[in-house]
């Protein structure tokens, strides 16, 4: 494994995905480091929101499902450790009562010492409204906030915006 690529990985997790160097110099991002197997582009090109549509037409309930590409993780919500990004559901049109996050599976990358809980594959994220809310919107206004991993590094974190229902 490159060194470039575990210090890669530390720095981004440190810092929230924010470039930083130790030096206060200009910081060098994983890419140009060349970084082991990273493949290019950012989170959002290897996590996507695929749908939000309500439970029911009677429910105030809206599933979010996301797709996390093959080799690729997402952190748990909750996070296993502090300075780990989660994956959060972030509704600014309307506030939901409780969002329930799937069942994490346990992952153990190659640059920490720890097994960590992460998504992987396709994910469904539900939001519980209060009732009758819903149908007073006509779409969700928001984000959903992840940062896609490998067993190796970790990309910056994207605020992928939730496309209407």
């Amino acid at each position: 494994m490159h060194i470039a690529t575990v210090l890669g990985a530390i720095i981004l997790a440190v810092t929230n995905g924010h470039a930083a160097s130790i030096d206060g110099g200009p910081a060098t991002s994983i890419a140009a480091a060349g970084a082991g197997s990273y493949r290019s582009g950012d989170t959002a090109d290897h996590v996507r929101i695929m749908m939000v549509k309500r439970a029911s037409d009677n429910e105030d309930r809206v599933v979010v499902t996301v797709e996390i590409d093959p080799g690729f993780h997402i952190n748990a919500n909750p996070a296993s450790f502090a300075y780990l990004i989660p994956t959060t559901l972030n509704v600014t049109n309307q506030t939901p009562l409780r969002i329930d996050y799937p069942q994490a599976v346990r992952f153990k990358p190659k640059f920490a010492d720890d097994v960590i809980d992460v998504y992987e594959g396709t994910i469904r994220i539900i939001a519980e409204f209060p009732q009758g809310s819903l149908s007073r919107i006509p779409y969700l206004l928001g984000t959903l906030t992840a940062q896609a991993c490998t067993d190796e590094i970790c990309l910056p974190p994207a605020d992928l915006t939730l496309p209407p229902m």
